[in-house]
């Protein structure tokens, strides 16, 4: 009280001293905001208000049968929010204290919402503690508000009511309501910042994140986990985890058991495809104190990893034999020669001879192994020129039409009306081209229809070429092993064809892909870079 009366007293001589007021005259607040800048600072002080009115309304209830207006106010003393008591309501009107106005004690006199403001203290004004005789009959409580993160002064709460109501009783119950009032305001600040971190880690991350409540209610359902699954959040949310297969399983098992499931790898099928991909999951079921809440789950996509993983262990073996095959094959070609020569001469004195023949013919099919080893065992060297897809299929097509008619095949081709040009190693793609044909023939022994497709895909820049079949097929397992070395589906075959000409392929930074169905046909696609 000893502060208060002090405070009361040094205002009293600023009003009469310095600004020479009458306290008979009848104070009015002067200085206001203009609209825009009214509209301004409740837009920016519009989560303070919401606060401070919640706990404010309250406190008022509490005050049942207590005529009381309440203030509130920034931190320079302008009037932004003003509600309660109609007669009081009428009573401050006439003193210009209204929203945009502003408590200033050179207007307005020994008020208590400056004093509030300049000490940072609670204060109350009752009766005569006012310089103006007009408010003897008011009593005003107003106390100051902070961010106590900071300790920024926010601004002032006000209670008004008549003098009749008076009691210290008022300032302590506006004390604790502040109080809360900054609690409540750090606690959102607190929980604001805390959302944008959260919201910046699940968005920003690679990996797909799902969050759920104990009963398995998605929660969470980040962007990652979009792009990697292909099901937008939305749908997630109103269907429940039950639409992403497995990783809604894995939740369920941790939300049933409590126990949490580490790098758990396993394979989905996409929706919107026949693809698949392989996830890399791990789930934890979140705890508050001993009580389980709900679960997190994070996934990658390691289709990448297991794709380049699979392409290093290709490399590094078809490295490893080239290496073996290069030097073997060179030991291997000199005798071979030699006994090639000598059979032949054999041959020329025992022309009859039919073991000669057969010899002959086996020492010709290792010569033709050893060749193809050691062009296996080569870097493949392109040698690019300018090249029209259309022509040089054409041209092909037409070096295997005799073929073709031995086999009682019928070749047919639909060329491309769009952009076939494409820079390539012309022979070596033939090669290619030839290879996956004759491959077409054999597979078909009683004859039938190869088809040659060609399509440009102007969007990717890219150009697909199709060489399909009406043969007897391949099993999933025999598509998964084409293109290493040795492995060969024809009785007669070496199993060197095919990684020759997948080196090709990749060396155009091209790539092929094999469908095919056991006992219906398949499908060789070769995609090559428009103009790489």
């Amino acid at each position: 009280m000893k502060d208060f009366d002090t405070y009361i007293r040094d205002s009293k001589k600023n009003c009469e001293v310095i600004y020479n007021m009458n306290p008979d005259d009848a104070p009015f607040l002067k200085v206001g905001l203009t609209m825009e800048q009214l509209q301004f600072k409740e837009q920016l002080f519009a989560k303070v208000l919401n606060v401070v009115q919640h706990f404010m309304k309250k406190l008022i209830q509490y005050m049942e049968g207590i005529p009381t207006l309440i203030i509130t106010t920034d931190n320079e003393g302008y009037i932004l929010d003003i509600y309660g008591d109609n007669s009081i309501k009428e009573m401050v009107d006439s003193l210009g204290i209204t929203l945009g106005a502003r408590f200033d004690e050179k207007d307005v006199g020994t008020n208590s919402v400056s004093l509030a403001l300049k000490h940072q203290k609670p204060i109350a004004l009752i009766g005569n503690d006012h310089f103006h005789h007009c408010l003897s009959g008011a009593a005003c409580y107003s106390a100051p508000f902070c961010f106590s993160s900071n300790g920024s002064l926010v601004g002032t709460v006000s209670i008004m009511t008549t003098v009749n109501f008076a009691s210290n009783f008022h300032l302590g119950l506006l004390s604790s309501a502040v109080d809360t009032i900054e609690r409540e305001i750090q606690l959102q600040e607190q929980n604001h910042t805390l959302h944008l971190l959260n919201q910046v880690l699940i968005e920003s991350t690679p990996l797909g994140i799902v969050m759920t409540d104990k009963n398995g209610k998605p929660l969470e359902f980040n962007a990652s986990a979009e792009e990697i699954i292909g099901i937008k959040k939305e749908q997630v949310i109103d269907n429940g985890i039950g639409l992403i297969s497995k990783i809604g399983d894995y939740i369920n098992y941790v939300l049933k058991t409590g126990k949490k499931v580490e790098n758990a790898e396993f394979s989905i099928s996409l929706t919107e495809s026949d693809d698949s991909k392989n996830l890399l999951i791990d789930v934890l079921p979140l705890f508050d104190k001993d009580y389980m809440i709900g679960a997190f789950a994070q996934f990658r996509d390691m289709t990448n990893y297991h794709e380049l993983q699979q392409k290093l262990i290709e490399s590094e073996k078809l490295s490893a034999i080239g290496k073996l095959s290069t030097g073997l094959a060179h030991e291997i070609r000199n005798p071979l020669t030699s006994i090639i020569g000598l059979t032949q001469l054999l041959k020329e004195n025992n022309h009859k001879n039919k073991y000669l023949e057969i010899i002959t013919g086996e020492l010709e099919r290792m010569k033709n192994l050893v060749n193809q080893f050691v062009s296996l065992g080569k870097p493949t060297i392109i040698d690019r020129v300018d090249c029209n897809l259309n022509e040089l299929i054409s041209d092909t097509v037409e070096l295997m039409n005799s073929n073709a008619r031995l086999h009682n095949v019928d070749i047919y081709v639909e060329p491309s009306n769009t952009n076939t040009k494409v820079y390539i190693d012309k022979s070596k793609f033939k090669q290619v081209l030839i290879n996956f044909i004759k491959n077409a023939f054999e597979a078909m022994p009683n004859g039938g229809n190869v088809c040659i497709q060609l399509k440009s895909d102007l969007k990717r820049d890219e150009i697909h070429i199709c060489v399909k079949d009406e043969g007897e097929g391949m099993t999933e397992e025999e598509v998964k092993n084409l293109g290493t070395p040795f492995f060969t589906t024809k009785e007669s075959g070496l199993g060197m064809g095919l990684p020759i000409c997948f080196d090709i392929i990749h060396s155009h930074h091209g790539r092929i892909k094999v469908d095919s169905v056991k006992g219906k046909g398949t499908e060789v696609h070769i995609v090559l870079p428009l103009n790489y």
